[in-house]
């Protein structure tokens, strides 16, 4: 996360810094996989050529996680579907149906106006 050291996030972003785990690119590319949306980010660090081809980060945002009704438990789910897809390689479709399984249980749409 970047700014740890500031407290942050205080938001429904967070951007992870993924260089090490192979870009932006590919880790987006890899979550989608598992039915975990996410963007490819740019970062200070990137230069202008990975900043536009593969730069080093990534944006989660929980929002749309939050309509449905997703609290801090599902957060932590989630944070460990990332953790078994991009750290320790797991199978993606047995993470894939385990984030279905997950989304399955949030069908009522929360905190936004009644129609």
């Amino acid at each position: 996360v970047l700014c740890p050291e500031l407290g942050f996030t205080e938001s429904h972003q967070v951007i992870v810094n993924v260089k090490e785990l192979g870009g932006g690119k590919r880790v987006a590319e890899k979550l989608e996989e598992c039915n975990i949306i996410c963007n490819k980010m740019a970062l200070p660090i990137d230069s202008p050529q990975d900043a536009t081809q593969n730069p080093s980060g990534i944006r989660l945002g929980v929002q749309e996680l939050t309509r449905w009704g997703m609290k801090e438990r599902e957060m932590e789910k989630i944070a460990e579907f990332l953790k078994r897809a991009l750290m320790d390689k797991e199978d993606v479709e047995k993470i894939k149906a385990e984030v279905i399984e997950l989304k399955k249980q949030f069908n009522e749409v929360r905190y936004c106006f009644k129609e």
